[in-house]
């Protein structure tokens, strides 16, 4: 084993392991640096993550300090020890310390590495030194021959090496091949890695030249394959032993040497098989502490990095057909994946790194493989790699319900109910891995692997639920949800489960947390929380949304319509009609608010409205208005010849665009930007009118209703300055809701410019209805202070409205500082109230960036960008949420929805009246029967190929290969009819569709355009000659061709 080249390299502090060579013997080895111990260790018990069964059997003590040693699988007690003195120490661990041997080497130097073979020969890998071999055979089999009673030390001196091999090179690591016992590798530091047949020590050697001659490990399962490792390099090559010559070499392995820049020799060349720092790179430790090869599964390699990353590579053969595979000929491996067995060294904990490993031996392949590990603290643990079974059978696991499940309202759950047949053969692999989930793999309690897997193939096929969801309750649907059809009203139905029935369960269980719906209801008026201070309209939000992600508690049926709402949505036509879309979207006030500016912004935007002196402001923000900024990609905005316009020419459009729409004149806070924000009040008001607002309240059932319609009705008076209008709002109110009538005198008051008793009035109304009305928290703020900052920072408020009041009531350079500020925040918490700030822009392409992130809804990004994008937007992240929705929408085989989205957004997508999303590829293209060569007719219209221009004769070619008629690749045209021999695919010259047959009976006309072919001598007739010659003939037209083209095996069946 060449575990360490050196004395001077970095030693794991605990020690190493090894688990035992001999299959039959379950043990394994501990050798301890810091005390200099060898101890070994019998598995008593389970052998799992987390769970591993040992006791000690044997101890040696007082060992040499080592720099590499092995564990001999013929002989189960003896260890050899190399030493940076040079000398090789034998010991028996099932004998007491008199069995101790120290082997003569001629000259004193490191021992780099030590091997046994599964007989009696032991290999010595030495440092370079003139004038002696490095690489020395021993013959130990005396040692095991010694009669009992006699001690080794009678050996001394007389172990002298049988054979001597190559002189003045440094031997850095060895191994025995086991299905050879003579065969050796070697690993020759700084030139390459040779195999000796110990047979014929003189005779020919295989040589590889490589860097990569470290760590030696042999593939137990498939011997033809063994790796090694750099010292300085994070890769590793997997050698196979049958590259010998070229001529018996294959031509795939052959291609692959000179394509793939493969070493000769190599299988497969990895130059990052595990993660590297540039650390790491600042001395001279080797980077990859050891190679092992898994016994019990072909092709399974773990590699330990010296930060403790275990990284396994699973590798399989190139597939090469048999009969092209001459005998004896290398071949190239492949990694089929790749697994990290603890992510622990990503943490850095020291405590925990993994410093040394070994496979764990199996005597079942069924099993999963597994690592024993030595961690820096001293402990051992068992680490199991990912069982192939269960990673292939989570993929049948249909946890989103597919297409079907939907239509007819069927559990989706139930497709994992197999048939009794299917049964043992779809689950049996999964049941195996349960049934030794808790069996001892060691030690007298062990059951027989094979009985145990046949019980597990024999388990009776269940009748209940086959998928069990620990989260998920056994309770009905709710009722709402079972009787309604929309999809939002099934939501608002799951909340309010989840509120009455989930929210009383977790008081039950001791649960003091407020559940997220406890302060949400199906409007924004009843949204409310506990506590002295009203929550931001943002985080009601946030509550809202994640009270449909977190599932745990709902049944099973309602995860369909909690996994699946965008899926539900788009089977509604929530697409791009903005009104729709906020009745679909009805459960949630703030998707309703973004839907309402959108179709604002798109009335704005009908019919040029915001095209002004070449400038397209169609669906900016407030933010875009108010600093001139149209976005990166600005000049997709601009007409042919149009400028990026300057401050000058900016403020001018927009007086041009306030004319246009009739805007009022702006009559707020002193400001050297008017036209701006006259601008910017208009955007805050796109898709908001007092008349939709009372046709909500009108729509409300009575008991609903309450003051909270007349408190936003008179915010918003006074928002606009109009007190009169917000005292008559109160006073009409005060009759349903005498609470009212104390704050419309107090406003009444405070616009006669009388502010004493106002206040204390408030001080009352404050402490009880401020705390659950964001509007009469505002009026109530009004009243007492007058200051509109205190407004305009009340994020329980919309941020439409705050915007609003900022527009109205700040001085310029504080409302710049206002609005970058909450732009800044919007992106950050990705607010979806912030496109009154941004508009349909770059920003808010960042805003959705974090709201997808949250709440996964990029259906509803895609579809608002869409509108943009990309004909304002050039993001890549648009792209990328646009094909994941339409993948989404093909993968619930939502055909239908997904065209209709492709359709509808490249019409949006129009600038200039051409489309700036690319139409996609043909799907459907032709193949030459001669050269085979594939091509479209939309690629080869612009031009011939290289081909179809090589001096050609026929002068027609050109113009047959535009028409589809012959090959652009190699100019032949298409097949003759074997009747009339005229070129299918053309005019005819007789000119059948001109004739009175033709002009009688349209399929005549047909039949002669339309070519047909002979499957089976593949000759072509036109269809109208096909038919006259066969009505006569069996046999083919084509002379000398035998084939009975129209034989009826049966003729008196109507074929027809």
């Amino acid at each position: 084993m060449s575990q360490y080249s050196s004395s001077k390299m970095d030693r794991p502090e605990p020690g190493l392991i090894k688990w035992s060579p001999n299959p039959a013997h379950d043990t394994f080895l501990h050798v301890n640096l810091q005390h200099r111990v060898v101890q070994l260790y019998e598995p008593t018990g389970l052998a799992q993550t987390g769970s591993f069964d040992f006791e000690k059997s044997a101890k040696y003590d007082e060992i040499p300090p080592l720099t590499t040693y092995d564990w001999s699988p013929a002989h189960p007690g003896l260890v050899a020890i190399g030493t940076a003195t040079g000398s090789v120490d034998l010991i028996n661990l099932l004998s007491d310390s008199s069995s101790h041997l120290e082997l003569p080497i001629r000259i004193t130097r490191t021992c780099q590495a030590v091997a046994f073979n599964t007989g009696t020969l032991l290999a010595v890998g030495l440092e370079r030194v003139r004038n002696d071999q490095c690489l020395k055979i021993f013959d130990v089999g005396r040692l095991t021959a010694l009669e009992s009673g006699v001690t080794w030390s009678s050996l001394e001196g007389s172990m002298n090496p049988v054979i001597g091999l190559e002189a003045s090179i440094s031997i850095s690591s060895t191994k025995f091949f086991e299905d050879s016992p003579q065969v050796l590798v070697a690993g020759i530091k700084n030139q390459g890695i040779r195999i000796y047949d110990l047979r014929d020590p003189h005779g020919p050697v295989i040589n590889y030249q490589t860097k990569c001659n470290n760590n030696l490990a042999i593939d137990y399962a498939d011997p033809n394959y063994f790796a090694s490792s750099s010292l300085d390099k994070p890769g590793l090559v997997i050698w196979d032993r049958r590259a010998t010559s070229r001529p018996s070499s294959s031509r795939f392995y052959l291609d692959a040497v000179e394509a793939e820049d493969l070493p000769w020799g190599a299988a497969l060349n990895i130059d990052k098989a595990i993660d590297v720092k540039d650390a790491n790179f600042q001395d001279r430790g080797s980077l990859i502490r050891s190679l092992r090869f898994c016994r019990d599964r072909s092709g399974l390699i773990a590699v330990l990095s010296r930060t403790g990353q275990l990284k396994v590579l699973d590798t399989k053969k190139e597939y090469i057909p048999s009969e092209v595979l001459p005998n004896e000929s290398p071949e190239v491996l492949e990694v089929r994946r790749s697994y990290e067995m603890d992510m622990s060294y990503a943490k850095e904990r020291k405590d925990d790194r993994i410093v040394s490993f070994d496979w764990v031996n199996l005597d079942s392949p069924a099993l999963t493989p597994r690592a024993i590990v030595l961690r820096a603290n001293g402990a051992f643990d068992i680490l199991e790699k990912p069982s192939y079974t269960s990673e292939h059978l989570y993929k049948m696991i249909p946890w989103r319900a597919p297409h079907r499940g939907l239509e007819v309202g069927g559990s989706y759950h139930s497709l994992m109910e197999f048939e009794a047949s299917q049964y043992p053969e779809m689950m049996g692999p999964l049941n195996i891995d349960l049934a030794f989930a808790d069996k001892p793999l060691f030690g007298s309690d062990k059951e027989p692997s094979s009985s145990v897997i046949q019980q597990a193939l024999l388990s009776p096929v269940p009748t209940g639920d086959p998928i069990c969801d620990s989260e998920a309750s056994n309770g009905p649907l709710p009722e709402l949800s079972n009787s309604v059809s929309k999809t939002a009203d099934k939501l608002r139905g799951l909340r309010k489960y989840s509120k009455d029935t989930l929210e009383a369960s977790a008081k039950l269980d001791g649960e003091t947390k407020l559940l997220a719906t406890q302060e949400l209801d199906r409007s924004l008026t009843n949204l409310s929380i506990k506590g002295n201070g009203l929550p931001s309209n943002q985080q009601l939000h946030e509550k809202l949304l994640v009270s449909t992600l977190n599932t745990r508690g709902f049944p099973k049926e309602a995860q369909v319509v909690l996994d699946h709402a965008m899926l539900l949505r788009s089977k509604e036509k929530y697409l791009f009609d903005y009104v729709a879309n906020r009745d679909i979207t009805a459960d949630d006030p703030w998707l309703r608010e973004l839907w309402d500016w959108v179709a604002g912004a798109d009335e704005a935007a009908s019919d040029m409205g915001m095209v002004v002196q070449g400038i397209d402001l169609s669906y900016i923000g407030v933010c875009s208005i108010w600093s001139g900024d149209l976005g990166l990609y600005g000049a997709a905005r601009l007409a042919e010849d149009t400028k990026i316009p300057d401050a000058v020419a900016w403020e001018r459009c927009l007086h041009e665009a306030n004319k246009k729409s009739r805007q009022p004149a702006y009559d707020g806070a002193g400001t050297k930007k008017s036209t701006h924000r006259q601008a910017a009040l208009r955007i805050c008001g796109w898709g908001r009118s007092p008349d939709a607002y009372l046709g909500n309240y009108a729509e409300m059932l009575p008991s609903e209703r309450n003051s909270s319609w007349y408190t936003m009705a008179t915010a918003h008076a006074l928002f606009g300055g109009d007190f009169d209008k917000a005292v008559k709002i109160l006073k009409d109110a005060s009759t349903d809701y005498p609470e009212l009538l104390f704050v419309s005198l107090a406003l009444q008051l405070k616009s006669q410019g009388n502010t004493t008793t106002g206040g204390e009035l408030l001080d009352f109304d404050d402490a009880v209805a401020s705390k659950t009305d964001p509007y009469l928290r505002a009026i109530s703020s009004l009243i007492a202070t007058g200051n509109w900052e205190t407004i305009a920072n009340q994020e329980s408020l919309p941020l439409r409205e705050r915007t609003f009041v900022a527009l109205r009531y700040f001085d310029d350079s504080k409302l710049t500082r206002w609005l970058d500020k909450e732009l800044e925040k919007a992106i950050d918490t990705g607010d979806i109230e912030g496109i009154v700030l941004t508009g349909i822009t770059d920003k808010l392409v960042d805003i959705f960036a974090k709201y997808i992130e949250k709440f996964n809804d990029v259906q509803t990004a895609t579809l608002v960008l869409s509108i943009c994008s990309p004909r304002y937007i050039n993001d890549y992240r648009c792209r990328t949420w646009r094909n994941a929705y339409r993948a989404y929408l093909q993968r619930h085989k939502a055909f239908l929805q997904r065209t209709k989205f492709e359709v509808e957004s490249t019409k949006k997508s129009k600038r200039g009246g051409v489309p700036t999303i690319a139409p996609p590829s043909r799907q459907i293209a032709l193949r030459c029967v001669y050269c085979d060569a594939e091509y479209e007719l939309a690629k080869t219209a612009g031009g011939l190929s290289s081909a179809a221009n090589k001096g050609v004769a026929n002068p027609l070619t050109a113009t047959n290969v535009n028409a589809g008629v012959s090959c652009p690749n190699c100019g032949r045209h298409l097949p003759r009819c074997a009747v009339c021999l005229e070129v299918v695919g053309v005019p005819r010259s007789d000119r059948p569709d001109a004739s009175s047959t033709a002009a009688a009976d349209p399929q005549a006309r047909l039949a002669a355009r339309f070519p047909t072919f002979c499957l089976k001598c593949e000759h072509v007739l036109h269809l109208d000659h096909a038919r006259m010659w066969f009505a006569r003939h069996v046999e083919c037209p084509v002379p000398e061709c035998r084939c009975r083209c129209n034989f009826r095996a049966n003729p008196e069946l109507n074929y027809h």
